[in-house]
This record gives C-alpha cells, sequence and structure tokens, in this order.
C-alpha cells in the first residue's frame, strides 16, 4: 500500500523522539524507546520552530531570492531561469524535476497538531508543560504561520482534510480564500484562549512570553490582512476590518523585530552558514538588478547586504537568469556580506517594524486607517535602515534622494520599492509582496527556460500528486488553473 503524506498522524509517535533535541530521564528500563505512548509537548514546538526555518531563508529553496532578482545564481543557473515547476511539500520531495523542502505536513505542522490534541484530550498531564490553553494557543498561531506561507507559494491546499489520518487519505483541497478565513478565524481564537498561566514549554522563541505571542499573532494577522487589499481594498471591507483589529496588538518599534535566533549548535545554526561554510558552496551572488537599482538611490543598505568584487573593489551585480553566468569568476561579483552568509548565529527577521510601517502606509492609502501615508512610508524606511544598522544622520539624508523622498504622485509604487529592498534577507515575503504590488517591474529571467516571458507567480503542486490524490488534485486545478508557475493566485489580482 502506498504512503501518503497526508496519513502523517500514524507518524505521531515518531514525532515524539524524531523532534527532539533535549534529554529525558525515561525512568523504567522496561519502557519501549523507539516506540514511546507519551506526547511531550515541550519537544514538539521546539521542533517546529527549528523548522521555520525553512520558510525563513534559502534552505527550503532559493526560488523566492531569484524570482525577486535580489540574487543571481554563479553557476548553476536553471533555477533562475524557471527550470523547476514542481515543489515538494513531503520531507526532501520526490519526482524528478521537483524540488524538495521541510517535510511541512509530516513534521512541524503535525506536531502542532499533536500539541493540541493532547492538550485537550489529557490535559492533566499536559499541563506540565505549561497552561493547557497556552500551550493550545501557541500551537495555532504557528500553525496558522505555516499554513499561510503554504498557500502564499501553492495556492490551494489540503487543509480542512490534511491532517485526517487514514480517515482522509485523499483529502481535498480547499480554496485559499477559505483557508485564509479560516486562519483569520483560528488566530482571533487563539488570542481569546491565552490565559494568565505559564507560557508553553520548549518555547525557543519567546520562552513562553505570552504577550510576546500576542504581539506574532497580531503581526501575523496584520500582514496577512494587507495582503488582501486588491481582494478586498475598500475601508469597511474585510481586509480593513482584520487590519484594524490587528493594528493596535502588532509590534510598535524595531526593538520589537520577531527574529528567528538561530544558535552555533550546527542543528539550529544559521542556514546560510551551513551553505557557504560548511558546504563551501558559492551558488548565488547579488544581482545586477538589485545592485543597480540600490547604486541609483545611493542606498546605504547595500554594504551591509553585499560585499564588494574581491578583484575589483567594486560592488557588482551578477546578471540576472543568465545561462553563460558560469564564465563569469566568483572574484569579479558582489557576493551577499559575511556576516549574513558566515554567521553561524545571525538572526533571520520573521516580521520587522519595517514591515509593519510599510502595511500601515498602504493602509493609510486604502482610507483603512487614519495618519498620513508619509508618516508611515518614512516610518518604513527609517524601520528598515535602523534594522541594517545604518545611522540615523545617513537615514535623513537617503530620505531626502531623489526616488526615495516621499511623492504623492508616485507614493504607492515607492513603497512597494522600499519594501521590496527592506525584504532582502526575507525571501518568501519578498516574493509575495513582489506578486501582489507588481512594483518594481521586473524582467523575466534572459535565458529563461520556460518559454515564457513571465516570473512565477506561484509553485507548482509536488509532482506525486496526480497520481496519488487524483480526484482532488483534478478538482483543485480545475478551480484555480493551470498547475505551473504562473496561473496566479486569488489575492493577487
Amino acid at each position: 500500500m502506498r504512503k501518503n503524506v497526508y496519513r502523517a498522524l500514524a507518524l505521531a509517535t515518531f514525532l515524539v523522539v524524531g523532534y527532539s533535541c533535549e534529554s529525558y530521564d525515561f525512568g523504567n528500563t522496561d519502557d519501549n524507546l523507539n516506540n514511546p505512548s507519551a506526547v511531550i509537548p515541550s519537544s514538539l514546538l521546539t521542533a517546529s520552530q527549528a523548522k521555520l526555518v525553512g520558510a525563513l531563508s534559502l534552505s527550503g529553496t532559493a526560488t523566492p531570492s531569484l524570482y525577486v532578482q535580489h540574487l543571481s545564481q554563479t553557476q548553476y543557473t536553471e533555477e533562475s531561469r524557471y527550470q523547476t515547476i514542481n515543489f515538494g511539500w513531503n520531507i526532501n520531495g520526490s519526482g524528478t524535476g521537483q524540488q524538495g523542502n521541510v517535510g511541512i505536513y509530516n513534521k512541524p505542522v503535525l506536531a502542532l497538531k499533536t500539541i493540541i490534541d493532547a492538550n485537550t484530550s489529557s490535559p492533566a498531564e499536559m499541563a506540565a508543560y505549561g497552561s493547557n490553553n497556552n500551550q493550545i494557543a501557541v500551537a495555532r498561531i504557528l500553525k496558522a504561520y505555516y499554513f499561510q506561507w503554504m498557500t502564499d507559494r501553492w495556492g490551494m491546499l489540503p487543509y480542512t482534510e490534511a491532517l485526517g489520518g487514514v480517515n482522509t487519505p485523499n483529502p481535498k483541497y480547499d480554496t485559499q480564500e477559505f483557508i485564509y478565513k479560516d486562519l483569520f478565524k483560528e488566530i482571533d481564537e487563539a488570542l481569546a484562549q491565552i490565559d494568565g498561566g505559564a507560557g508553553p514549554s520548549g518555547d525557543s522563541f519567546f520562552g513562553g512570553d505570552m504577550a510576546k505571542w500576542k504581539k506574532f499573532a497580531n503581526t501575523l494577522k496584520m500582514n496577512m490582512a494587507i495582503r488582501l487589499a486588491k481582494v478586498y481594498p475598500n475601508a469597511g471591507d474585510y481586509a480593513a476590518t482584520m487590519f484594524n483589529q490587528a493594528m493596535a496588538g502588532a509590534i510598535t518599534s524595531s526593538s520589537e523585530n520577531i527574529m528567528f535566533a538561530c544558535i552555533a549548535d550546527d542543528q539550529y545554526d544559521n542556514p546560510y552558514q551551513d551553505d557557504y561554510v560548511d558546504s563551501g558552496r558559492t551558488d548565488e551572488c547579488l544581482s545586477d538588478v538589485l545592485v543597480n537599482r540600490l547604486q541609483a538611490l545611493n542606498d546605504p543598505r547595500l554594504p551591509k547586504f553585499g560585499a564588494p568584487a574581491a578583484s575589483s573593489g567594486n560592488y557588482v551585480g551578477l546578471r540576472y537568469g543568465w545561462a553563460g553566468a558560469g564564465s563569469v569568476p566568483n572574484a569579479d561579483v558582489s557576493f551577499m556580506n559575511d556576516d549574513l552568509i558566515k554567521n553561524g548565529t545571525k538572526s533571520l527577521p520573521i516580521f520587522t517594524f519595517a514591515q509593519v510601517s510599510f502595511n500601515k502606509a498602504e493602509a493609510a492609502k486604502l482610507n483603512w486607517i487614519s495618519g498620513t501615508v508619509q508618516s508611515y512610508y518614512e516610518a518604513g524606511v527609517k524601520a528598515s535602515l535602523e534594522q541594517w544598522g545604518v545611522s540615523a544622520a545617513d537615514a535623513t539624508t537617503y530620505l531626502g534622494v531623489a526616488g526615495v523622498a516621499y511623492n504623492a504622485a508616485t507614493d504607492m509604487n515607492q513603497i512597494a520599492e522600499q519594501k521590496w529592498i527592506s525584504l532582502f534577507y526575507q525571501p518568501y515575503e519578498a516574493w509575495a509582496e513582489w506578486r501582489r504590488l507588481d512594483f518594481p517591474v521586473l524582467t523575466a529571467a534572459v535565458d529563461a527556460l520556460n518559454g515564457t516571458n513571465q516570473i512565477p507567480t506561484r509553485h507548482a503542486y509536488p509532482s506525486t500528486e496526480p497520481s496519488q490524490n487524483k480526484a482532488s488534485y483534478d478538482a483543485a486545478v480545475a478551480a484555480q488553473g493551470a498547475d505551473g508557475l504562473f496561473t496566479k493566485l486569488w489575492w493577487d489580482k
């Protein structure tokens, strides 16, 4: 009988051990340690958080940084030329021409569901790991983050039936509209569920600080709401309502930036360091598109993002999507700054105050909120510069540069471009926002392998889906559109 990733509940007991990064006294030596019967929610939470690194960096796939042309490939250029169409959501993926990922359904999402189920069915036993309500709330919030990240890549997904185990071996795909609205509900209910008890054990993000989880949840909700701005653009519409509900509880300064804290342990260190140092790879460098634009704006973030080319001492971006890139010596182009790719403890941004400020600028433009577009836009620019270590004096100078200085006639393009720059180290967010805002205007790879002059707007489903889950897959394709790289998602108007 074939194995299906959605039969994931059968793996729950494996996750208790396979995900553990802590030491425990197992007590009775008669216990079968290879088949534990007890759920350890602290281990499940730690591990589900650790897997988030695939959503924040190149460790899942480099494609989002390539699609938005922050980076170019130096030798194996096929990904920047859109060769890969299918992307797996099972661990490592499978199938010819398919790129794998972090095992989303059968690892972190399942682990979070197991925490929820265990605290619901065995509250007294699970209370040793924190308030039952708080454990459930954190798991729901983090699960919402994962599902939003997934639907923003693939669109329609197995969602309501995804974790039904043997009861739903061929789960239906829910629409992106349904998933988004249900995730808003999950976030709201999780926020209401938080109580004054202890936060969850094993929380590597916030150490069980539930006030910070409230900030995380509201910032996530706010970011999701602005993503629906082209579906529900009017003040008082669904997206504006969600945005206003979340805004007061979201982060309010750069000091509250929500970061994934990498540690020196090789299992949980910065994944860029794994590629560029441990594996000695030099597959991606800065693109000519990014470097040329930053130079045109005299942007002080350029030396924060990249390093001068070794041969010239100048900042040089590599031509994007060019089949002949392998002929250019590495010494002749600018790679990412060493602090970003060679520092194993470099934190990865999840949500930043720059994002929040640019979101507010767009919301003000749409008359969702009070305040001026200019003030929020300038706050976003300043927050990004602060995040990247640029001085306040240089930030003031930068805000006076032509193209950066606020202009009411072009303000949405300015918001979009500055968001594109600020999301340099947040590849999936950068790709989602570029697709939605359609700015800056980017040209498809010069040597694209897809026979079109388009930049991908989604990832195609795992190559096994048409055979393993055919009826559900066919229904999703009929509803959403062709299962390729260029079908637009529901919110991408």
